[in-house]
This record gives C-alpha cells, sequence and structure tokens, in this order.
C-alpha cells in the first residue's frame, strides 16, 4: 500500500484503487492501514504529499499553485489548508521561513 502511495503521488489516490491494485477489498486497506501507521487512508496519503510539496518548495522553484497542481490537489484552498495541518504554516510562509534564494543567482 504504501509504495503504491508513493509511486502515485502525482495523481489522485484513492483507497479503492489502491485496494484493488493490491487486489484486497477497500475496507481491508482501511483497517490496515490504521492499524499499521495509526492514520486513515487518506491523512497517509495527505501527509506524503505535504512532505513532496515541502521538498518541492525548499528545492525547485515551482510556486505553490504549481505545486498544488502537481501533487493533484483538488484546489488550492485545499492544498494550502492540508499543508497547514501537517507543517503548522502556509506553504508561502514555509518558503520564506528558510529564505530560499531563488536559483538563477539573484
Amino acid at each position: 500500500g504504501v509504495d503504491y502511495i508513493i509511486t502515485h503521488l502525482h495523481s489522485r489516490i484513492l483507497l479503492e484503487d489502491a485496494a484493488k491494485h493490491l487486489d484486497i477489498s477497500p475496507a481491508y486497506l482501511s483497517r490496515l492501514f490504521k492499524k499499521e501507521t495509526g492514520m486513515t487512508f487518506s491523512d497517509f496519503v495527505n501527509k506524503q504529499k505535504i512532505e513532496e510539496a515541502a521538498a518541492l518548495l525548499l528545492y525547485t522553484e515551482y510556486s505553490d499553485t504549481q505545486i498544488s497542481t502537481l501533487l493533484a490537489f483538488s484546489s488550492q484552498s485545499y492544498f494550502i489548508k492540508v499543508f497547514r495541518k501537517y507543517m503548522g504554516t502556509t506553504p508561502k510562509q514555509y518558503k520564506k521561513q528558510y529564505n530560499i534564494p531563488d536559483f538563477t543567482g539573484r
């Protein structure tokens, strides 16, 4: 299940699709996730996506809007809400707190 999520971070990840890929029922996968990670499937997916988003914010020139799209969030506002939930700050504030220079040397 975790491998499936990691390889599909840039698309919409649904419990049903992951369960089908693993040839198990969605209900069983849901219980398994909660037992193994202490998180729901969707919370785990969002946490992985936000960790990826944080890295992209720090190490690429992508804007938060581009990252939101790249990681298949349903909307920019939802991306910001989820980012804040896991990182305690907005994407813009996160990048600002690390004072990341732009990569063109300016």
